[in-house]
């Protein structure tokens, strides 16, 4: 024997605390790891529905991109001239009998 003794850390010093500790901290543990898959799963689930509104997003983005080029390629139809500053009453035109 080499002469010095193996202290235990935890108070009360008997076996039987040293296994009460372990079962506590088995019951952390297992808490702690059910805790850490809700959290991964809840992660997993948010990036599932950021990735889903970034996609339909990017689809808006691009239908209105569309529209934009769409309209741009219309031929644009001007009004007709009316540079007249007298009223439109003159304009009108009596129906023939």
């Amino acid at each position: 024997m080499s002469g010095r003794k193996k202290r235990r850390s935890c108070v009360g010093g008997g076996k039987g605390r040293t296994n009460f500790s372990e079962a506590l901290d088995g019951v952390q543990i297992t808490a702690m790891s059910a805790q850490i898959t809700k959290l991964t799963v809840a992660l997993a689930n948010l990036e599932r529905r950021r990735v889903a509104e970034q996609e339909s997003m990017s689809e808006t983005v691009q239908q209105i991109k569309e529209q934009v080029m769409n309209l741009a390629r219309r031929p644009t139809t001007s009004a007709p001239d009316d540079t007249d500053d007298e009223s439109d009453d003159d304009d009108y035109v009596e129906p023939t009998p």
